[in-house]
């Protein structure tokens, strides 16, 4: 099942909003072999830029995005979206892997005045903390990354892979602060439902990015078949991808809903079902690690 919202359209940005390893890059490879006539997809030139790029910030603020304070590049980057948010810049997908929560005024990160739609992607924390683990180099101790998982004060500061600092919080604060963002376009996909329905997961979600314009059916299934999870590893492996962390050792490692059998403890999965508890049960993920049915929050 997925969650959707329906306001009226207004300009502004598509966020593609996810915790990290949740299925942004696959729905962005999605998105690119859908927009290709011919169904390819090069995963070294995927659609939708990160929303935290430094050059951003260099091209429209004109200063040093390291002379900021951490805070002071929050308030910066919501004033920017602001700013471009009627200009041609906006309407272009957008990467997010911020929690879209309030700044220290008060105001969201991401103003839904500056929002056309949201695409928001989730997966079942057990499977993020194994996948996330190894993205940063961190498995088999899988300890730190649950403890970020569960940290309300979790950020990534500095200037790391020429992107600004980002806030990610724990993992059910960063779902809750995009399933309760009012006001906009929404729709949750959950990673283990793409798993099964690609083609209905991405026909609504390009609904809600661009209504009024139906998905053509033959360019959605072959955007689904030309990204197979077997087809994106094997192109890694023949050429890379360039946005694998040096840390890791692929990207597309695995892709499965369910992994976390092979690695977690049951003391560390206690531990993500008690801190995540709140996200969880909204989103139909149990605590045994199992993914039910989930009637969502639709609204008209």
């Amino acid at each position: 099942m997925t969650s959707t919202t329906s306001p009226p359209t207004r300009t502004g940005f598509i966020w593609l909003a996810s915790y990290p390893k949740s299925g942004n890059t696959w729905f962005r490879a999605l998105l690119t072999a859908y927009e290709d006539t011919r169904g390819d997809v090069d995963i070294n030139k995927l659609a939708a830029r990160h929303a935290a790029r430094e050059r951003l910030f260099e091209r429209y603020l004109a200063c040093d995005g390291s002379l900021l304070s951490v805070d002071e590049t929050f308030v910066a980057r919501r004033m920017l979206y602001l700013f471009l948010a009627d200009t041609n810049t906006s309407g272009a997908p957008q990467k997010v892997h911020d929690a879209n929560l309030p700044l220290a005024n008060g105001e969201l990160l991401f103003p839904p005045e500056a929002t056309a739609a949201v695409v928001h992607l989730v997966r079942h924390p057990f499977d993020v903390a194994v996948s996330y683990a190894y993205h940063l180099g961190l498995a088999p101790n899988f300890d730190k990354c649950i403890d970020n998982m569960c940290d309300p004060e979790f950020r990534v500061d500095g200037l790391v892979h020429a992107q600004m600092p980002q806030v990610q919080s724990d993992w059910s604060s960063h779902a809750v602060s995009w399933l309760d963002m009012p006001d906009v376009r929404r729709v949750t996909l959950r990673y283990e439902d793409m798993l099964v329905d690609g083609v209905g997961s991405l026909t609504q979600a390009l609904r809600v990015m661009y209504p009024g314009v139906d998905p053509d059916p033959e360019r959605v299934r072959r955007a689904v078949d030309a990204t197979a999870f077997g087809k994106l590893r094997a192109q890694e492996a023949t050429s890379s991808f360039k946005e694998r962390s040096a840390k890791s050792e692929a990207f597309f490692r695995s892709g499965k809903a369910g992994d976390w059998q092979n690695h977690l403890t049951p003391a560390q999965c206690d531990r993500l079902a008690e801190a995540l508890a709140p996200a969880m049960t909204r989103l139909g993920y149990g605590a045994d690690g199992s993914v039910g049915a989930w009637a969502g929050s639709a609204s008209a």
